[in-house]
C-alpha cells in the first residue's frame, strides 16, 4: 500500500504528464500546419442566379459548411479591382488597382493586367504563403507572375491573357492535378480563377439559356473538385472556398461619355469600365467647371478625388482621377474602344445615352451597398462549422482568413480581418 508521500508524488507526476500532453494542443489550438486550402473564384457568380438554377454542389457545401450570399466587394465592384482585393486583403487605396483601366503618370495605362508589378503595396495570397515556406499554386489567379521577377508561386499557370485561359472544366482538372501530387510536391494553397457565368450574363442576359448553362457548368466544376477531395487520403485536412469577385445587375443604357464631354467642351482624358469613368485633367483649372456641368445629370454622380464617400477606399494617389463618374442602375459606362467597331462613330455623332442592347445586357461596378452587386461565398471542410449561414463577409477578409486556416501570418499590410464566425472552436 502506497504511503501519502508516494501517492502525492505519483499524483503530481500524473498531472504534469496530462498537462504536458495537453499544452501543445492548447497552445497551438489548430495551427493549420498540415491543412490544404483550395480557393475557387468564379467570375460574376451572382447570388440571384441560384434562385432558379440548380446547384447541387453548392447545396452540399451549404449543408456541410458555411455560406453567405453577401460577399461584399470593394468599389468599383468590377473584376480586377476585386480579384486583387480578395488576393491581397487590402483596399484599392493600398494595393493600387483602383479600377480595371486607369492611367498611371509613371507607368502609363493599366488595362486588366495580372502582372503583380502593378501593386503599389500589399502582398498576394500566394506571395505571403511562399514567403513563409508554404508551397502555392496560382492557376489563372491575378498576380501569379511579375514581369520583372517571374512566377510568384511554385506552380503558376502560364497564360498571360484572358483569351488563352482554359475552359472551366479544364481548370477544375488542373486543381485536381495539384491535389494529387506527391506529398513532397503538393501545394498547400491552391488558388484558381474560373470564367464562370460572367460573360454569358454580360452579353446574353441574366435570364438567358447561356447563363443558365454557365451556372450549371460552374457548379459541376465545384462538384468535380468536391468528389476529388473526397477521394484523397488527407481529405479531412482540406478546406474548400468557392467565391466570386462581384454580382451582376441588368442594364438598359450606356452613358456615352465621349459625346457628353464633347457637348460640354470638357478636355479630359477618360478611362471607363463597368459603371465608372475616371476623368484626368491636364489643366486642373478646368475641374471646377467640369464638376458643375456634369453634376446636372441625374444618371450618374460626379465625385471629386478629394471628396469621395468614405466606403470607396480608393485613396487620393496619382492613379485616382480628378473626377469620377459613378452611374446609377440601370446605366453603365464603357469607352468607345470597348464598343463594336461599327459603333465608334456614335462617340462623336450619337446621343448622350445609348441603348445597351448593342453592347451589354448586364454589368456591375456600382457601390457595394447597391442591391445585386454582392457575390457568393461558400466554405467547406477542415476547420469549418457545418450548416452555418453567416450574414456577410468582405472581400478584404478572405486573405487573412485563408492565411489563418493555413497557420501562417497574413501578407504585409492587410486591411481585412479573419472571418471567425464560421470557424470551428479550435481556430478561434
Amino acid at each position: 500500500m502506497l504511503n501519502g508521500s508516494v501517492r502525492l508524488r505519483l499524483l503530481v507526476a500524473f498531472v504534469a504528464g496530462v498537462v504536458g500532453l495537453a499544452l501543445p494542443f492548447a497552445a497551438g489550438a489548430d495551427d493549420g500546419a498540415d491543412r490544404t486550402v483550395v480557393v475557387l473564384l468564379f467570375d460574376g457568380w451572382a447570388p440571384s442566379l441560384l434562385q432558379s438554377i440548380p446547384a447541387p454542389a453548392l447545396d452540399r457545401m451549404r449543408r456541410e459548411g458555411a455560406w453567405t450570399h453577401k460577399m461584399l466587394p470593394a468599389f468599383p465592384t468590377i473584376s480586377l479591382v476585386n480579384q486583387t482585393t480578395i488576393s491581397t486583403g487590402c483596399w484599392p487605396e493600398h494595393h493600387g488597382i483602383v479600377t480595371n483601366v486607369f492611367l498611371d503618370p509613371s507607368r502609363g495605362e493599366y488595362d486588366h493586367s495580372h502582372d503583380a508589378d502593378w501593386l503599389t503595396g500589399c502582398e498576394h495570397l500566394h506571395q505571403a504563403a511562399e514567403r513563409q515556406g508554404v508551397r502555392a499554386a496560382a492557376l489563372g489567379w491575378v498576380g501569379r507572375y511579375s514581369s520583372t521577377r517571374g512566377d510568384l508561386a511554385t506552380y503558376a499557370s502560364s497564360e498571360r491573357n484572358f483569351a488563352a485561359f482554359p475552359s472551366d472544366p479544364e481548370r477544375a482538372e488542373q486543381v485536381l492535378e495539384q491535389l494529387r501530387l506527391a506529398d513532397d510536391k503538393r501545394p498547400r494553397l491552391i488558388l484558381a480563377y474560373f470564367k464562370g457565368p460572367d460573360g454569358a450574363e454580360h452579353f446574353k442576359g441574366m435570364d438567358s439559356d447561356e447563363t443558365r448553362q454557365a451556372v450549371i457548368e460552374s457548379d459541376a466544376c465545384v462538384g468535380k473538385i468536391l468528389a476529388g477531395i473526397d477521394a484523397l487520403a488527407f481529405r479531412d485536412r482540406v478546406t474548400l472556398i468557392v467565391t466570386t469577385d462581384h454580382g451582376m445587375i441588368p442594364v438598359t443604357h450606356d452613358v456615352n461619355i465621349s459625346k457628353i464631354l464633347l457637348n460640354h467642351n470638357i478636355e479630359a482624358q477618360y478611362r471607363s469600365s463597368g459603371t465608372t469613368s475616371f476623368l484626368y485633367f491636364a489643366d486642373h483649372n478646368q475641374i471646377g467647371r467640369a464638376f458643375t456641368e456634369l453634376s446636372g445629370y441625374k444618371e450618374f454622380d460626379v465625385v471629386r478625388k478629394d471628396a469621395q464617400p468614405a466606403d470607396w477606399h480608393l485613396g487620393t494617389g496619382p492613379r485616382v482621377a480628378d473626377l469620377i463618374l459613378s452611374t446609377h442602375p440601370p446605366y453603365f459606362i464603357e469607352d468607345i474602344s470597348r464598343w463594336p467597331k461599327w459603333a465608334h462613330w456614335l462617340g462623336t455623332w450619337g446621343p448622350e445615352f445609348l441603348p445597351a442592347t448593342f453592347a451589354l445586357k448586364a454589368t456591375h461596378g456600382y457601390p457595394a451597398d447597391t442591391p445585386g452587386v454582392a457575390g457568393i461565398f461558400y466554405v467547406w471542410g477542415s476547420g469549418i462549422a457545418p450548416a452555418h449561414e453567416v450574414e456577410s463577409i468582405r472581400a478584404i477578409d478572405l486573405h487573412p482568413t485563408v492565411t489563418h486556416l493555413l497557420g501562417v501570418a497574413p501578407g504585409k499590410q492587410v486591411d481585412g480581418q479573419v472571418a471567425r464566425k464560421f470557424l470551428t472552436p479550435s481556430l478561434n
